[in-house]
């Protein structure tokens, strides 16, 4: 998945360079582009600037060596494809006035999220302290980053937090908030194939088992 996302984000610089952004870019309501929804795909794709698009590939480098240390496989790898859209698809919770995102950093979230949960969930012993540790680091990392943690982090109102513009550039999603989608689309997604595999597996039991006379 981690080269997946790399080569379509290189590919698409390659052939639209900073012009990928406008075209493929994600746009909130009430923005006439936000009705296409295949841009939930192409959003993480595409990047404002080449330092914006190298940080992303190294970021995914180091993503790709932490599933990899994580020994994560293929169910790992279809939670993060679902998450790939999800994660652009939550950015329409934020409350504020910023009305576009592009580039990779919330997918990546989203796939180190995933690799955390398989470590906790089933690894043992030093790994799985490893994955909590690293779960712990982005959860502190959010703190820094998302509005409304960032209220309850300073004392502040939470709520009053969630209702106000959320102050970043013009006309761009804060990060902070697409790395909590990120986060968010990951753990949905991998507990929708947990759930899905152990569903499975339950079947193809019932289904080897020999029947009661």
């Amino acid at each position: 998945m981690a080269a997946l996302l790399a080569a379509g984000s290189a590919g698409a610089w390659w052939i639209m360079d900073v012009q990928g952004a406008a075209s493929w870019g994600w746009y909130a309501e009430p923005h006439p582009l936000a009705l296409d929804r295949w841009r939930w795909w192409t959003a993480a794709l595409v990047h404002v600037n080449s330092s914006h698009l190298q940080a992303n590939l190294w970021a995914a480098l180091v993503t790709a060596a932490w599933g990899w240390a994580a020994r994560a496989g293929a169910p790992q790898a279809l939670a993060w494809l679902l998450a790939w859209p999800l994660s652009t698809a939550l950015l329409a919770t934020d409350p504020g006035s910023m009305s576009r995102y592009v580039g990779l950093s919330a997918t990546l979230h989203a796939g180190a999220v995933i690799v955390c949960g398989h470590l906790v969930m089933q690894a043992r012993g030093a790994r799985r302290a490893v994955g909590a540790v690293v779960a712990v680091a982005i959860a502190i990392k959010l703190a820094l980053e998302v509005p409304w943690l960032q209220a309850w982090w300073q004392g502040g109102s939470a709520l009053g937090q969630v209702l106000s513009p959320l102050p970043d550039a013009p006309g761009h999603v804060r990060a902070g908030h697409a790395h909590g989608c990120g986060v968010v689309a990951g753990l949905v997604a991998a507990v929708l194939v947990d759930g899905i595999m152990a569903l499975s597996r339950r079947r193809l039991w019932t289904a080897r088992s020999p029947a009661e006379p």
